[in-house]
């Protein structure tokens, strides 16, 4: 693994091979995507990221221009070679789309797990009122909850390693304006031609409610459901998950294997 003093960032492997930025989801960091890239990194360049207001990048705003800005920046930085394979998972899978819709033709390929809901109409209602609830609460008292959270729903050594990463939770009320900016995620990405595979859990019910929509609008795209699973899935099975972002690795720079 290669980190710089204070940047947002991890690589792993050798540069010169085809690389596969990871973006995490919220109050997350890429730390969590360690085990996955140390994996990956005999066969792949990993880079992961801390998204704005998480981790390195903690006081930086969560807008679209920043979320942009960071995600150019290290494509510009790594990717000179060939385009790269963004996983997304859950905020970072949003984050994904966004970018992608942006700028088709910056990235070769695109794994979105855990982001198959466009938040519109009741869709956003339980998110407006947890980011409502979210900004009444002492800054201590939200620390408190969302670390018990935490460690409610993964296992405890990841939550252990999730609960010191810097979270500023003005993330909670941005994440929910672009929401309401954004909210069919499915018809922002319909113009993308590259590649796609959505990955979910199967009791991840919320996030699968508009699983149809989205592979509709992306002719191209394909589903793999992991079995047995929730939203964490990709967290919590880093073998199955980690397998899944090769076999489509494989595939996504097997047609491009020497060009951008």
């Amino acid at each position: 693994m290669r980190e710089e003093s204070g940047a947002p960032y991890s690589a792993y492997g050798d540069p010169s091979r085809p690389t596969i930025i990871f973006i995490h989801g919220i109050r997350l960091g890429r730390e969590v995507w360690a085990p996955h890239a140390r994996a990956l990194a005999n066969d792949y360049h990993v880079v992961t990221l801390d998204l704005p207001g998480h981790g390195a990048l903690a006081p930086i705003p969560f807008t679209s221009q920043n979320l942009n800005a960071l995600i150019g920046g290290v494509i510009e930085r790594f990717c000179t070679a060939r385009r790269p394979l963004i996983v997304g998972y859950s905020l970072g899978g949003y984050v994904t789309m966004n970018y992608a819709a942006e700028y088709p033709d910056r990235t070769r390929g695109l794994l979105l797990a855990g982001c198959t809901l466009d938040f519109e109409s009741w869709k956003r209602w339980p998110y407006e009122l947890s980011v409502r609830l979210s900004q009444a609460i002492p800054e201590t008292l939200l620390s408190r909850l969302l670390d018990v959270s935490l460690h409610l729903t993964l296992p405890k050594a990841l939550a252990d390693v999730v609960s010191p990463i810097p979270f500023n939770r003005d993330v909670f009320s941005r994440t929910n304006a672009l929401a309401r900016s954004h909210t069919r995620f499915s018809e922002k990405l319909a113009g993308y031609r590259h590649p796609v595979l959505f990955v979910n859990g199967e009791f991840d019910l919320v996030f699968r409610l508009d699983e149809r929509r989205f592979l509709k609008r992306l002719p191209q795209a394909r589903l793999r459901v992991l079995r047995g699973t929730d939203h964490t899935g990709p967290l919590r099975r880093v073998e199955e998950f980690t397998s899944t972002v090769r076999l489509f690795a494989q595939k996504v720079f097997a047609h491009d294997p020497h060009g951008r």
